[in-house]
């Protein structure tokens, strides 16, 4: 097997590992979920050749909800993650574009003392601009919901509380009560 056919089977293998993780798989049954379907795709890669063992194991995602169901206790890191990282860009974002948007209003206004703007969606953030011939001077002070809001977002979507549940009775317990 060459090393383009281990990095397609690799590459298989760790977008398996991917939706399991959104699946809410934990750590030790996806790597052993990740190891069988490499050893699968080797088997089936030397068997019948590796396009047609990848075109059978069909799509990952439909493998990945296919093999295990979700743990309705166990917190969704990689969402939240995915969604804090959404905010934070989105917010990087519209910062800048703000940003820009003073700089080209006080440029535009032929303002040449240091301006210090508060504008309405960024609260506790104060922009500070100077136009001078040549140069604009330009920072923000206090973006604090760039840390809070993300950190909003984690937490929200991920559901760390979802560790607080209780899994059930022990099968033990189950059994003596009968």
């Amino acid at each position: 097997m060459n090393l383009v056919d281990r990095a397609r089977i690799e590459y298989a293998v760790q977008r398996y590992g991917f939706w399991l993780d959104l699946r809410g798989v934990r750590t030790a049954r996806r790597r052993e979920l990740r190891a069988e379907l490499r050893s699968n795709l080797t088997d089936a890669a030397a068997d019948i050749g590796l396009t047609p063992a990848l075109f059978g194991i069909g799509s990952p995602k439909q493998l990945a909800y296919a093999a295990q169901p979700g743990d309705p206790a166990r917190p969704r890191w990689q969402h939240g993650f995915m969604a804090g990282t959404a905010v934070f860009t989105l917010l990087v974002w519209g910062l800048l574009a703000t940003s820009l948007t003073i700089l080209q209003t006080i440029e535009a206004a032929g303002v040449s003392h240091e301006v210090e703007v508060q504008t309405f969606p960024w609260f506790g953030t104060t922009f500070t601009a100077q136009h001078s011939p040549g140069t604009i001077d330009a920072g923000i002070q206090g973006p604090w919901l760039l840390l809070v809001l993300p950190l909003v977002a984690f937490v929200l979507v991920s559901q760390p509380w979802r560790l607080l549940r209780s899994k059930g009775p022990a099968p033990a317990a189950a059994a003596d009560r009968t």
